[in-house]
């Protein structure tokens, strides 16, 4: 509310049960979405979710300030921050993305990035079912 962001959420009607931990997923969650509040100033969020075949694609989407293609091969590394001045001030510590991907691979999934600088970044996820 007070960056006044819109928040969208497009579940399929497929997407009925997720075989998952519920509070990893809830974790997954907070980690992304508190990530796309905190680098996004203006448009919003969405978060999607679907069946594909026999996994579950989810997918978490912001109009954010983006991440340089330098910084992507690292970014679910421990402690990486892409910038420490803009860390230290938003209070990152360079573990929410790790986490994020060892939840996904303790559920046999994977995670995808797409980001450039001005574009946005989105996340996604596929959990097999």
């Amino acid at each position: 509310r007070e960056k006044n962001l819109s928040l969208r959420l497009e579940i399929s009607h497929s997407m009925t049960d997720l075989r998952a931990d519920t509070v990893m997923l809830e974790q997954l969650f907070i980690n992304l979405l508190d990530n796309a509040i905190k680098y996004t100033e203006q448009g919003g969020i969405t978060i999607s979710a679907h069946r594909e075949r026999e996994q579950a694609l989810i997918a978490v989407a912001d109009t954010g300030i983006g991440i340089s293609p330098i910084h992507l091969p690292r970014i679910f590394e421990r402690f990486y921050v892409t910038d420490k001045a803009r860390s230290r001030k938003l209070g990152g510590t360079g573990l929410g993305l790790s986490i994020v991907k060892h939840i996904v691979l303790l559920h046999s999934g994977t995670i995808e990035v797409d980001s450039a600088p001005g574009r946005g970044t989105t996340f996604t996820i596929r959990l097999p079912q």
